[in-house]
Parts: structure tokens; sequence; C-alpha cells
């Protein structure tokens, strides 16, 4: 974690850059200690700041504008303020590559996440659901779903009941033909049917499979699920 400006987390959000000398390493000397940080020189202009430049960091002593300036505080991603700086032409605190810092991938090619999540390269880094092949490849092509009756599941083994999208001939097929799927619903209510069913699936990323649902007329509503998908 590093702590920079409001004005310089506003272009690591956007993957942008920042032109010759519109960065400035800043330097908050207090009477004790002394705290550095990446601002925006027009953050400086703004608030007047009357600063002694030595090599190339601007120390600012006076404490009206020293405490005008920790207001403008922002904590950012260390590795994203690095890739910044050198897009920008200045030197980061980690050696970073042009081809990491000009990445434009949602995820950075060597982005390290924890347990449980996945990378989407539309949505970035997400926690996976599950879904049956079918979907997933509506998903992965960006299409409907189709020539399938696709069935709600509910997971009612505990307080919370969680939902997952499934056509109906992929369930028969995972539990046999005489599962009870009742208007267009699949309710779980023990941890081993759970686990057969997550483990047959397919990982897909949540924000997507809202989105092919739309696409497939399935509504906003969890429960409004059509009884065929489009042909």
């Amino acid at each position: 974690m590093a702590t920079t400006s409001t004005g310089v987390e506003a272009h690591i959000r956007v993957r942008g850059q920042c032109a010759p000398g519109e960065l400035v390493k800043v330097s908050l000397d207090r009477p004790r200690y002394s705290r550095e940080m990446w601002m925006l020189r027009a953050e400086l202009d703004a608030h007047e700041v009357d600063a002694t430049f030595v090599d190339r960091v601007a120390h600012v002593k006076a404490f009206p504008k020293i405490a005008a300036l920790e207001r403008l505080r922002a904590y950012v991603c260390l590795a994203c303020l690095d890739e910044l700086l050198v897009r920008s032409g200045e030197t980061p605190h980690k050696p970073t590559t042009k081809e990491q810092a000009f990445d434009t991938s949602v995820v950075s090619a060597n982005a390290k996440w924890p347990r449980h999540f996945a990378r989407c390269e539309l949505h970035g880094l997400i926690r996976p659901t599950r879904a049956s092949p079918d979907i997933e490849t509506a998903i992965l092509t960006i299409d409907v779903i189709r020539d399938c009756h696709v069935v709600l599941v509910i997971d009612a083994r505990g307080k919370g009941e969680s939902t997952y999208w499934f056509d109906e001939a992929f369930l028969r097929k995972v539990f046999g033909p005489d599962i009870d799927i009742v208007e267009s619903t699949f309710r779980i209510d023990d941890q081993a049917t759970f686990t057969t069913l997550w483990d047959a699936g397919e990982y897909v990323c949540p924000l997507c499979l809202r989105e092919v649902l739309k696409r497939s007329g399935l509504g906003n509503d969890p429960t409004d699920v059509s009884a065929t998908a489009q042909s």
C-alpha cells in the first residue's frame, strides 16, 4: 500500500499517465518526521504551496500547508503507483517493466489474488459461481442460452438462500431423471447434493452470468425464469 493524493489516485484508477512535470514527489516535513508522497503539481498550485525543491523533491514545512495537503491523501496499490510512474516517465519504487506499466488488461498479467478468486477478462477479479456447460458456452461466446430449459437452483441449507442457474437436462444427467423440479426451481437441502452439483458445474463469472441471463430474456428477478431459453 502506498500513500498518494486524490489526483494521482484518479490517474491510477483509469490507468492514465501524466505529462512531464505534472507529477511531483512531495515531502511533508514536520518537526519530528517527514512523509513523502506523490502529488499533482496542480494540487500544490491550488493550495498555493511554497515548496523548496531539493533533488527534485518538493519540501513543505509550513504546518497549515502540510495539513491542507494531508487532507488530499489517498491509499493506493504500490504496484499500480509504480506503473503510473513508469508510464509518466518517473522512477518507480520497485523495478517495473514498460510491458507491465502499459498493460491495459483488466487484471495485469503478473497479478496474484487470494484463494477462491478468479480472473474475468471483462470484470477483473471475481468470486466465481457455478453453472451448467450450456450456460458457460453462452457466456464465453457472448450469445444467448439456446435450446434448453433453465432452472433456478436454490441452496436452502442455511439461513441465506444462495441461487444458481443450471439447465434441466444437465441437472437430470447429474442427479437422475426423477429429481423434483417444481416450477423451474430445484431446491437443495443437504451438503452431499450441493457438493455433487458444485463439482459437476463449470466456473463462471457471476456478472457475466447475470448479463447472459438478461440477454436470454430471463429477466432481473431470480424467480422470473422462462420455460425455455431462446432457440
